[in-house]
């Protein structure tokens, strides 16, 4: 499948394709994160604690929240479940904001634990079944998402083997479906590493008809040093080797990116976070192979929270507000992409073409432009999302679409919304890229335009 060029040499500075050439529609829906310890949450006050993010999350637009049901925290003795009551209070809350809650179980108490740590697997999987049917059965009319562990992958959060790991998804997977046979079951997240399409085919081959969802986190940037742009160039993406596997192994299953983040800390500004999110998200979507995006976290956490983080400092600065909810400027750059995309049927449209003017295509050997465009299947609006990643500062481009332009509107970081009027016909005239700031537009064409 052809798509935008993204690198523009002396050699090729036009990139040319077919008019209204578009690939297969795709959904995708929009997420966030957060977690709640009964520690910190577990009472009344918490519990207002909570209904604050829920109202954060109902302002960004969203209905879906990713949240940990810990085993530690609902069984932290043999024999005995506990705090549901406050977890009940926790779910039906969800309920009142419409919020669809996606949990994760995961964490091992010390008492089933293997060797008696909380990122172990279980010395009894009876255990594990028992208290994942407790979970999926207590919610059996509420909850209907089930996330099997978190970044298992990694040894920091599973100590155990895969063929331990495949043994925790049969038996979690086969509690799931006994106690709700509705449910869908995900694969934990795994990490932006090259393991993770190893780690998908092994558990595809050996836990055959367990996973509904296969979910990926997406740090690149933040503990990972590979850069967002490396994931994707024409005709490939991070996603495609997964998607590959499903298809050939399994049942097509879809891919989500359940946590992506990028911390405000360490000379990282809020323009940087801002930024990263606009050129996160169209670079997923351009992969046409994930349909749900799950930014984390909706806060940033405080600095003296009774249970700390696992990991270094970034893991307190991912938030798209502060800790005391003061939005950052990211929240509003979210946002704005909510409103535009969430929920919606997308094409990636193989129509743009853009030229660099002439004294920038002599100053440099290359040119890395990308030009991600998407329409709405429902009213045919092309959301796009135009950078520059360098090597130069400020480039200035002619993009051409397919079809006549009606109007053209740009949104800032912010989300406030403008006109663009420098077009003609089908051609945005002289659009100035600067690296690393994303631009976004939204563009109606013609309806009476017809090739």
């Amino acid at each position: 499948m052809l798509k935008p060029a993204i690198l523009i040499s002396l050699c090729l500075l036009f990139v040319v394709c077919s008019p209204w050439l578009v690939g297969e529609a795709f959904p995708i829906t929009f997420s966030t994160n957060e977690d709640y310890d009964i520690v910190m949450y577990g009472t009344p006050e918490g519990l207002k604690e909570v209904e604050e993010d829920f109202k954060l999350v109902k302002e960004l637009g969203l209905s879906r929240l990713r949240v940990s049901f810990s085993w530690i925290n609902y069984q932290p003795e043999p024999g005995q479940f506990s705090n549901l009551d406050w977890l009940h209070q926790f779910v039906d809350l969800a309920q009142e904001y419409n919020i669809t809650l996606m949990p994760y179980l995961c964490y091992t108490p010390y008492w089933a634990a293997k060797t008696g740590q909380w990122n172990d697997p279980p010395k009894n999987y009876d255990d594990w079944y028992n208290y994942v049917y407790k979970m999926a059965s207590e919610f059996r009319d509420e909850i209907y998402y089930w996330e099997i562990w978190n970044e298992e992958d990694s040894k920091q959060w599973f100590s155990g083997t895969k063929e331990e790991f495949a043994k925790l998804v049969n038996v979690g997977s086969e509690a799931i479906r006994k106690a709700n046979p509705e449910a869908k079951v995900i694969l934990g997240g795994l990490t932006w590493g090259e393991q993770k399409d190893d780690f998908v085919e092994y558990i595809i081959e050996n836990c055959p008809g367990a996973i509904d969802i296969v979910a990926v986190h997406c740090y690149a940037e933040s503990w990972n040093p590979s850069y967002l742009e490396d994931s994707w160039r024409p005709g490939w993406s991070e996603f495609d080797s997964i998607a590959r596997i499903l298809e050939n192994k399994a049942e097509g299953q879809p891919i989500w990116v359940n946590e992506i983040g990028y911390p405000t800390v360490n000379g990282r500004t809020e323009q940087d976070q801002a930024s990263y999110i606009r050129r996160a998200v169209s670079t997923i979507l351009a992969s046409e192979k994930v349909s749900l995006i799950s930014w984390y976290e909706i806060k940033d956490l405080e600095q003296d929270n009774p249970i700390g983080v696992i990991g270094d400092y970034f893991n307190y600065h991912l938030g798209l507000t502060d800790s005391k909810r003061n939005k950052k400027l990211g929240f509003y750059t979210y946002q704005n992409i909510i409103a535009l995309l969430n929920e919606k049927e997308l094409d990636y449209l193989e129509t743009v073409s853009y030229q660099a003017r002439e004294e920038d295509q002599n100053s440099y050997s290359s040119l890395r432009i990308y030009v991600h465009p998407f329409q709405r299947v429902d009213d045919k609006h092309i959301i796009l999302f135009a950078w520059l990643y360098g090597p130069a500062e400020e480039v200035f481009i002619d993009i051409e679409l397919p079809g006549i332009i009606n109007s053209i509107s740009e949104y800032s970081f912010k989300g406030e919304e403008s006109s663009y009027n420098n077009f003609n016909q089908s051609q945005m005239k002289n659009v100035q890229l600067v690296r690393d700031k994303p631009r976004l537009f939204e563009i109606i064409l013609n309806d009476n335009y017809t090739e």
